[in-house]
């Protein structure tokens, strides 16, 4: 006798978007897919790609920062907190619905003090690898939105701030710990524009400081991001913007909670995406923690930054 047929939660929502999507023109469809694949971060793959790669360029300012009662502290005159960060990534497309990305980082830190005191470093930061699953891919079909879970590790390749090897701390380059992490992404498109809601949850693993010998872990942390863009020129040029909220637990040192150290951050970004060729994007942003100061901000440094990077998509 042969088993019985049964019908998965994924195969329904896929046999609805074929039948909505039967009189849509598949010219519509391939446009919409790609409207937000490289606007922020690594970004994805768009259904005809096998696999991308890109660099990206990030300066960030200095200008203040919140304690642990919400009230911020402007940087003292003459001193600098600055940093530029060159990362490169790439994107592979094991099949249809899965996807592996990697980046890696590198950091180099600028320091004043009100003194005159000034010191630079540099060195790798906290290099990251994960997965992403498309159970609806964006713009596979104009009716429904995409949707996809994304895994992902963060390794301690980085340079603690205790292990810096200058006085001022720049030559600090990352958190140095292991943290896995586990994000859920929704975008809908409606051409010429999109919106996407990302939410994620990390849950960062204890270490040994190098200096104490004392175990240590960064509190778990949650971090929801929406986003709304617009393709200004048809396949050429498209601009978003995004808001985030980022909230992390309270530290712990030798399994011990210490009072008042949750951090909570507010960013936005602006970005454009540039289409020079069917393989080769450009992507600028600005950036700011600024909006921290609505009053929600807790142990934060505040930063306003610029970016520049490029994409090579192959198929």
């Amino acid at each position: 006798m042969s088993a019985p047929f049964t019908v998965r939660s994924h195969q329904v929502l896929h046999l609805l978007a074929v039948v909505l999507a039967v009189a849509l023109p598949r010219s519509v469809q391939a446009a919409a897919c790609c409207l937000s694949a490289s606007v922020f971060g690594v970004g994805r793959l768009v259904v005809w790609e096998d696999a991308a790669v890109g660099m990206s360029t990030t300066y960030a300012r200095g200008t203040g920062r919140w304690d642990s009662d919400g009230r911020w502290h402007a940087r003292l005159l003459d001193s600098r907190e600055d940093e530029l960060r060159v990362e490169g990534w790439g994107l592979l497309r094991l099949a249809e619905e899965w996807q592996v990305f990697a980046r890696a980082p590198w950091v180099v830190g600028l320091r004043a003090a009100p003194d005159g005191t000034m010191s630079t470093g540099q060195g790798p930061g906290d290099a990251q690898a994960g997965v992403r699953w498309e159970l609806l891919s964006v713009g596979e079909y104009v009716e429904l939105p995409g949707v996809a879970l994304i895994a992902s590790v963060v390794g301690p390749t980085g340079r603690r701030p205790e292990e810096a090897t200058d006085s001022l701390g720049a030559s600090a380059t990352g958190r140095g710990a292991w943290v896995l992490g586990l994000a859920a992404s929704v975008e809908r498109t409606s051409l010429p524009w999109f919106v996407r809601l990302d939410v994620g949850a990390t849950l960062p693993l204890a270490f040994t400081r190098a200096d104490t010998h004392v175990r240590q872990r960064y509190g778990p942390g949650l971090q929801v991001a929406g986003a709304a863009g617009r393709e200004v020129v048809a396949d050429t040029l498209v601009i978003a913007l995004q808001g985030a909220l980022e909230v992390e637990g309270a530290l712990r040192v030798g399994g011990q909670r210490v009072p008042d150290t949750q951090v909570v951050g507010l960013s936005a970004v602006a970005s454009a995406s540039w289409k020079l060729s069917p393989h080769w994007t450009l992507s600028a942003n600005v950036g700011t923690d600024a909006l921290g100061r609505l009053g929600l901000a807790r142990n934060k440094p505040e930063r306003f930054s610029g970016g520049l990077g490029v994409r090579h998509g192959f198929f």
